[in-house]
């Protein structure tokens, strides 16, 4: 930012020299306007602006609704039948795909894919329980979470199975969006907090439980 300041030099003579003799002007003309290329035209980026956040606004839309055409329902895995030396039954396969019993190599959480392998074969986790909720309204995010907690619970394990404390319960349930959409399933497993095992947490006959 700079400052102007002036200055008066007090009894100085000024002399005003002559009126300059230069040539007439030249009539005033009016300024021609310059061709405007339409590109340039700042109503038409008003108009591309406008479009551009209404487009963004509409794709927000959809994902928060959860009706995003381009994330359909996942491709079904394929279980191998005859797992080699490896006990490896199927990759990556998604949560919903998964059915009671199943052993779990990688687990991390319910809302994770995972591998399945033999129960023999080294594994974290294991898919314990499914029950269906048969309830009409949706009882709320903590009702939920409690009930899904209490079903996960009371599935009957094999007694002669390795459970202590350094197993841990874990669950996916509905929330208030997916029961929209028809979701009334309860996930339940038990997953190692370290290591493996080899061996199958659940009776022979073990089988999800509708409530």
């Amino acid at each position: 930012m700079s400052t102007k300041s002036t200055a008066t030099v007090k009894g100085a003579c000024l002399s005003v020299p002559p009126p300059f003799e230069g040539k007439a002007a030249l009539p005033a003309r009016r300024a021609r306007p310059q061709k405007r290329l339409w590109w340039r035209s700042p109503s038409l980026w008003a108009v591309v602006g406008t479009l551009g956040i209404l487009l963004v606004a509409l794709y927000g839309a959809v994902k928060i609704l959860g009706n995003d055409p381009s994330s359909g329902p996942a491709a079904t895995v394929t279980r191998n039948p005859s797992p080699g030396l490896d006990g490896i039954i199927a990759l990556q396969v998604p949560p919903e795909q998964l059915a009671v019993g199943d052993c779990l190599q990688g687990f991390k959480s319910a809302l994770e894919p995972v591998t399945i392998v033999t129960c023999p074969t080294a594994h974290n986790a294991q898919m314990i329980g499914s029950f269906e909720i048969t309830e009409d309204v949706f009882p709320g995010t903590e009702q939920m979470q409690s009930r899904s907690e209490s079903l996960c619970k009371s599935v009957t394990l094999d007694p002669g199975s390795s459970i202590d404390s350094t197993w841990s319960y874990h669950f996916s349930r509905p929330s208030a969006g997916t029961w929209k959409t028809g979701d009334r399933k309860v996930a339940c497993f038990l997953a190692l907090n370290e290591g493996t095992v080899q061996e199958s947490l659940l009776p022979d006959d073990a089988a999800g439980i509708s409530s």
